[in-house]
């Protein structure tokens, strides 16, 4: 038997460890699909720990001694990713490192190439559950790599890219393994103890911004309801009082949706309480089914508007929204007391300074609970970085670490980056600084000690940006 150990990155992105912080669901779900008579797995989220996250790394492979690192991470997180590796192979040499997650297989031919992960010795491509169980076996076997797919591995200083591996079946996928988590606190949504689970995996909408359809294909897959409600059983025994579900798209499938929230309610889980991400049309589809979210303890809602600017929407491809879908997704919400989470694209092509005002705006007449007015990324392998690059506007092709919502990589026809980015905080201060926030947000009436807390935490902060940018 093998020892493993994987790692969750600890970068967040500024804006949203605010309101929440949570373990990595995809390693949990990899321990979860090994054989534990062949390999022992333990997990760390060095999220929880991301003010001594080396030194905390440095002696968990002193203390554990795994014969494998995995190290799970996304575009923004590919800093922290090389420097874990370099931390590993200094100590350990004959530590085997495996890598994987979005940005790994997005981008597996470049890292196989690159002299910043010289120190790695396999990539996992896509879906990791199968690979992963392949991996650990053929490691703790002696046999050769050639066979898994989804797999490269470095033979004689070069890498080998064996085929893709197909979409997983998600009926054959068991459940996380929370107990292999060497962490178990420091995540959170609103102040609660906090866990994650999926429902579904995948996409099939079009946008151009987006790379999911690179992860699973334009796909749409979905868990048996019966096993969701196990998930949430488990996910509630080891502590977890919110969960995020974390699907890609829950509300490709209203009636699904409804039906879950049924079995929530049924089960008498509807004490947990829940956050999810949604497209707006799903949510201004009908009034009754977001009663029943409500109802099933759905307490907070990600919204991707993106922009209220038609012009906008059929730069990224995202047609099906509109104003009015918006108004009524935004009532919807508001109505049956879920806090309502926007997220809007700023940086695009045609902005100028009127038009991020004119989406400040937006927000505010909505009036959004927490406005994210998300810089547009020019993220690797999606189809609008390719024609930012062709109309000279991306001013950051490679470094990676700065690909994350607030920092801008683009510049506009009329913006430069400087000011994009200069903006973007100041539509931030603005809207958290307004009075009339505290008396329409839904976060003071549904957690007020949090809010309080949190915005007596930043007002101070605020106001300090405000007064450095001469307001």
């Amino acid at each position: 038997m093998i020892k493993a150990l994987l790692l969750g990155m600890p970068d967040i992105s500024p804006r949203l460890d605010v309101i929440m912080t949570l373990p990595n669901h995809g390693l949990a779900s990899l321990a979860g699909n090994v054989d534990p008579s062949v390999c022992e797995v333990k997990i760390a989220d060095l999220v929880a720990v991301r003010n001594r996250w080396q030194e905390y790394v440095l002696d968990v492979i002193k203390s554990y001694s795994p014969e494998l690192v995995g190290i799970s991470f996304m575009t923004f997180q590919y800093r922290s990713a090389v420097l874990i590796a370099e931390i590993i192979k200094k100590y350990d040499k004959n530590i085997k490192i495996v890598i994987g997650g979005y940005h790994p297989t997005l981008m597996y031919e470049e890292i196989s190439e690159s002299p910043d992960f010289k120190t790695i010795d396999f990539i996992i491509r896509g879906e990791g559950e199968v690979t992963f169980s392949e991996l650990v076996f053929a490691i703790n076997a002696g046999i050769g790599y050639d066979n898994i797919n989804g797999l490269s591995y470095k033979s004689n200083g070069k890498f080998i890219h064996n085929p893709a591996r197909e979409i997983l079946d998600l009926n054959l996928i068991r459940l996380p393994n929370r107990n292999a988590r060497l962490i178990t606190k420091g995540f959170s949504i609103f102040g609660f103890p906090a866990d994650n689970i999926e429902t579904s995996r995948g996409c099939t909408y079009k946008c151009k911004f987006c790379t999911i359809n690179k992860m699973y294909g334009r796909t749409f897959r979905k868990y048996s309801i019966e096993r969701i409600i196990t998930d949430i059983k488990d996910a509630q025994i080891y502590g977890a009082k919110y969960l995020s579900i974390s699907d890609d798209n829950i509300t490709l499938d209203l009636q699904r949706l409804e039906d879950l929230c049924d079995e929530i309610i049924s089960n008498k889980l509807n004490s947990m309480q829940f956050f999810l991400q949604a497209t707006v049309e799903g949510i201004a589809h009908s009034s009754k089914l977001v009663q029943k979210m409500s109802d099933a303890g759905i307490k907070s809602v990600f919204l991707g508007i993106e922009s209220e600017n038609k012009n906008n929407l059929d730069f990224i491809y995202k047609k099906s929204s509109n104003p009015e879908s918006t108004k009524k997704a935004i009532r919807n919400l508001r109505d049956n007391g879920i806090i309502a989470i926007g997220g809007f694209i700023i940086g695009l092509p045609d902005d100028d300074e009127k038009a991020l005002w004119n989406t400040f705006k937006t927000a505010w007449k909505l009036k959004i609970d927490i406005p994210v007015f998300s810089i547009l990324i020019p993220q690797p392998k999606s189809e609008i970085r390719d024609e930012l690059i062709k109309q000279g506007l991306v001013v950051n092709d490679s470094n990676y670490y700065d690909y994350e919502l607030t920092i801008a990589n683009v510049r506009t026809k009329y913006l430069s980056s400087e000011e994009l980015q200069r903006i973007s905080q100041k539509m931030y201060d603005s809207y958290l600084v307004n009075l009339k926030y505290i008396w329409f947000n839904q976060i003071r009436k549904l957690y007020p000690t949090y809010f309080w807390k949190t915005v007596l935490g930043q007002v101070p902060l605020v106001i300090r940006d405000l007064m450095k940018m001469g307001k």
